[in-house]
């Protein structure tokens, strides 16, 4: 699975195939019985942004590409499967009120039929992206059920599958795990000689798809252990109060003014191939560090040469699923933590060093309650809701430990976000079985296009340095 833009995925004409639910269903959403108890922090955040904006492109999805003519009844039952089985595909969010109210659909109502849909154009590839972007603006929402959209592009000998969904009900982890279990479904809805073998292990069990309602309630009671005077907390307030009372931002000018953003641009570079790969671990390894520390490490070291940074201060984004009831859920299980460390002129090797013990505190202050964090930044005085915005954020993400790595629909697939405005060029570091390279989401500036080109250029140099 490569994280890239959604235009990187390419598949072979043919009848593009929309799956929608059946009219009992769409009834059956339409009165789902209210689900007790509030939306996560950041699903309220999502959806507060929702409902102010009317509608905004933030959704999710993956697509990939499947040997073997289609069963479109096996399809069919395959994606009433995974509905069932995730509470979060079956929820809307009623947004009429000062508060969002949650609806979840019957198991057992959920159903689906597939239709046809004509995609016209001389340019196959234009025409098609510009079926999934409609289709994922219109359908991919959190106030009406199915906040997702699912199809096929049907060929003789294989087919393109592709799936998109509101941010609110998932993550980037959650959509890499979705891909290799969706084609999974398939594979054992086929059950048929000579059909796709089901890899032992490969469809998640009971006890580690916990649902993700339950999930949020637990989260909500750990919170109640915390207070604004909580070391977590107060360490969060330290940090970014002697960092101007700013959340990170990037480094170099991107040619936007003071609270201006611009529509997004993926861009994607690899960094390091192969044994490259290999080199670089062992170097975080002498260190006394892991890959994740070399990342933050080369990115230190290129803030210092190019904007004279001797204290590296960042945000990251941290999975919270771990290896438990939720390890294979789908769902929203992120939260975000600050990285501090000091960088001065010190080597890679003790940059790595302490890169790893700044991210093993980000770790401890991930604890806190990224909303109770905010609400005592906010009303400290320490930031200002402009202060807050979109921050900076690096995030670093090995590939190789998903369940459906190096299975044919996980190697064949594109994991893709929709592409909103941005005010960061924010960076997303990832590793699999051949390369270490990253996805960026860059301001569509001049400015910022030859500046992030120059900024990434030397990271690379950078890591590859590193590597030896």
């Amino acid at each position: 699975m490569k994280l890239a833009a959604m235009a990187d995925w390419r598949t072979a004409p043919g009848r593009v195939l929309r799956w929608s639910p059946t009219p009992a269903a769409r009834v059956a959403a339409a009165d789902a019985p209210v689900d007790p108890g509030p939306p996560s922090d950041l699903q309220s955040d999502h959806l507060g942004a929702f409902r102010a904006l009317g509608r905004n492109r933030a959704w999710t999805g993956v697509a990939t590409d499947v040997d073997g003519d289609l069963d479109r009844d096996a399809m069919t039952r395959a994606l009433r499967r995974l509905v069932r089985t995730h509470g979060g595909f079956r929820t809307w969010f009623d947004l009429s009120g000062p508060e969002p109210v949650r609806h979840l659909v019957p198991a057992e109502a959920v159903d689906f039929e597939v239709e046809e849909v004509p995609v016209d154009g001389g340019d196959w590839d234009a025409a098609l992206q510009e079926h999934l972007t409609s289709r994922f603006d219109e359908e991919c929402t959190p106030d009406s059920w199915p906040g997702f959209a699912f199809g096929v592009v049907e060929r003789p000998g294989g087919f393109g599958l592709f799936w998109g969904c509101d941010h609110a009900f998932t993550d980037g982890a959650s959509q890499i795990l979705l891909g290799s279990e969706l084609a999974d479904l398939y594979a054992a809805e086929l059950a048929a000689p000579g059909g796709p073998e089901v890899v032992e292990g490969a469809l998640p069990k009971p006890e580690e798809r916990g649902d993700f309602r339950d999930y949020v309630e637990e989260q909500r009671k750990a919170a109640t252990d915390f207070t604004a005077e909580s070391p977590e907390v107060r360490e969060w307030l330290r940090m970014v109060s002697s960092h101007g009372n700013r959340l990170p931002r990037f480094p170099l000018p991107l040619g936007l003014e003071e609270g201006e953003k611009a529509p997004v641009r993926i861009r994607t570079l690899t960094f390091l191939e192969g044994d490259e790969v290999t080199a670089f671990d062992r170097a975080c390894k002498a260190a006394g560090a892991r890959i994740s520390g070399g990342v933050f490490a080369a990115v230190a070291a290129a803030e210092r040469e190019l904007a004279g940074r001797d204290h590296y201060f960042g945000m990251t984004v941290l999975s919270t699923r771990d290896r438990g009831p939720y390890s294979r859920s789908q769902g929203w299980f992120c939260t975000f933590a600050p990285v501090e460390f000091e960088v001065g002129d010190a080597g890679f090797g003790e940059l790595a060093h302490r890169a790893q013990d700044a991210l093993r505190h980000a770790k401890q202050l991930a604890r806190a309650p990224i909303h109770l964090v905010v609400d005592t930044l906010l009303r400290t005085g320490t930031c200002t809701p402009a202060d807050i915005g979109s921050p900076q954020l690096l995030s670093y993400l090995d590939l190789r430990w998903f369940p459906g790595a190096g299975r044919p629909a996980d190697e064949r697939g594109v994991h893709f976000t929709g592409t909103g405005r941005t005010s960061n060029a924010s960076m997303w570091i990832n590793r699999d079985a051949d390369s270490l390279y990253l996805l960026a989401q860059v301001p569509d500036t001049a400015q910022a296009r030859e500046t992030v080109e120059t900024y990434h250029g030397r990271l690379r140099e950078i890591f590859r340095s590193a590597a030896g």
